[in-house]
């Protein structure tokens, strides 16, 4: 839905363009998505993207510092989530979009 009023779009395109910015990289999205369903570790995460754990850690870093995952630590296992409702909305929209019968993988 475009809104009537474009000076709310205009004071909101920075952080909305930061938030794809941070969702560009394929395998970072892969990890939102993954973590959009649950709390995900960083060796789950290893294995579904097939990063390094220190490639992982990176991402997840920006992710934090972006303040769009949280963490929690059990005994040696950190464990992430998605808590940036609007990246999860765009996940979703992605997803919509991107189902078998869509043309997303033709496009």
């Amino acid at each position: 839905m475009k809104p009537n009023d474009l000076s709310e779009l205009k004071s909101n395109a920075g952080q909305m363009a930061q938030r794809l910015k941070v969702m560009s990289h394929p395998e970072r999205l892969l990890m939102l998505c993954r973590m959009d369903e649950g709390e995900a570790s960083v060796t789950e995460l290893v294995v579904m993207t097939g990063l390094s754990q220190s490639g992982v850690s990176q991402h997840l870093a920006l992710l934090r510092a972006e303040d769009i995952v949280t963490v929690r630590v059990d005994a040696n296992t950190r464990w992430y989530s998605l808590k940036d409702r609007i990246v999860s909305g765009v996940i979703h929209a992605l997803c919509d979009l991107c189902e078998p019968n869509a043309r997303c993988a033709q496009a």
